[in-house]
């Protein structure tokens, strides 16, 4: 496979919307729950000051890149990933790295509407890629999923909420299974 080359997948073997949003509830939930195993005791020995809220933000922001980036990259996966029995792959059919999990991390903080036009969005794709893992240039695909086929990695313009985005996909061959 050439450099600019990507893989992809059979439609099945994409995650799909139900269990997307299955996935995120479980991480979300676990994530919470982590934040307030870790912070309660912090409000309940330190007071309140804004030295106390620093230290929370911080907190957060770590258990956040903990989880979402360093675990999920792992071979353990995230406990909603681990559920829903999917895995994270870049472009190039391996992990993502650092930088794309993060990035996808932070599209996925921008708040509630984000989240929903984000899974709304991978309904219609033919990748089944919300729009943070065509940010980060990234797949949710089944554990058991193997690339279909590899294609020229190409640049698409797309219009979305009055922005211009332009997204590296993967070009699929007219071999492509629907």
């Amino acid at each position: 496979m050439k450099i600019a080359d990507g893989v992809y997948f059979r439609r099945k073997d994409y995650a799909p919307f139900w269990l997307r949003v299955l996935v995120d509830v479980i991480d979300l939930f676990t994530f919470g729950t982590l934040c307030s195993a870790l912070i309660i005791p912090v409000l309940l020995i330190a007071p309140l000051s804004r030295m106390t809220l620093n230290l929370i933000l911080l907190m957060l922001v770590a258990i956040a890149f903990l989880y979402f980036v360093i675990v999920k990259r792992s071979r353990f996966r995230t406990l909603g990933y681990r559920v829903g029995r999917v895995r994270i792959v870049a472009l190039d059919g391996q992990t993502p790295g650092y930088t794309a999990l993060t990035l996808r991390m932070m599209f996925g903080m921008l708040g509630p509407l984000n989240w929903l036009l984000d899974l709304i969005w991978l309904s219609n794709d033919t990748n089944r890629q919300a729009l943070r893992d065509k940010f980060a240039n990234t797949y949710v695909v089944r554990v058991n999923a193997q690339a279909a086929g590899s294609g020229r990695i190409v640049f698409r313009h797309y219009h979305i909420l009055s922005y211009n985005c332009l997204f590296r996909e993967v070009e699929a061959g007219p071999e492509r299974e629907a």
